[in-house]
């Protein structure tokens, strides 16, 4: 598998992960139970950062060159890369949320929660779009060649937390990730 294969298909498994915790955290809230809310403010953060910053721009300079090779699903990789710019403005709005209830702002809980499910359910839909049809087909349309050249125009930041972890920017999540990984 190309290299830039492998880190997407990772960036994909640790987002769940992360999709996974937040889900978790929500259905507390939900409960009427405090989540932790520096460790969704850090989820979010996480999210909006590394994906805005590394991964979906990885993926635009993916789709646009297998739309340059074949026009098979066309209309899949237009979608997604439009979906990039939606899905930062979802987490970006949780993300007030949350920021606001730390900032003891009054919120309806339904809002909050609805802006939280929202996130999770179109960053679910959108990885399984990739994983289920974008990636095979850039798999069989790109060239050797071109991987090369999108490897070389990717952005080469580490992954924050799953990369060299940095527990001072991310405490929490940091925290946590290594509570599970103990279990």
């Amino acid at each position: 598998m190309q290299q830039i294969m492998t880190r997407l298909a990772q960036d994909h498994a640790r987002l769940t992960q992360v999709l996974n915790m937040l889900d978790g955290l929500l259905d507390r809230f939900h409960e009427g139970t405090e989540p932790d809310y520096e460790l969704m403010n850090e989820l979010l953060e996480y999210m909006d950062s590394y994906a805005d910053i590394v991964h979906h721009p990885t993926e635009d300079l993916l789709f646009q060159r297998v739309l340059e090779r074949t026009s098979e699903r066309s209309e899949v990789f237009e979608v997604l890369m439009r979906q990039h710019a939606g899905l930062s403005q979802v987490t970006k709005r949780f993300r007030a949320s949350i920021e606001g209830i730390l900032n003891e702002e009054v919120l309806l809980r339904e809002d909050v929660e609805a802006n939280g499910r929202e996130l999770v359910a179109t960053n679910r839909a959108h990885l399984l779009l990739e994983d289920t049809e974008a990636f095979p087909i850039a798999m069989q349309a790109l060239t050797d060649a071109d991987w090369k050249e999108i490897a070389d125009a990717a952005p080469a930041a580490e992954d924050p937390v799953f990369g060299s972890p940095d527990p001072q920017r991310f405490k929490a999540l940091y925290k946590q990730l290594h509570a599970q990984s103990n279990l």
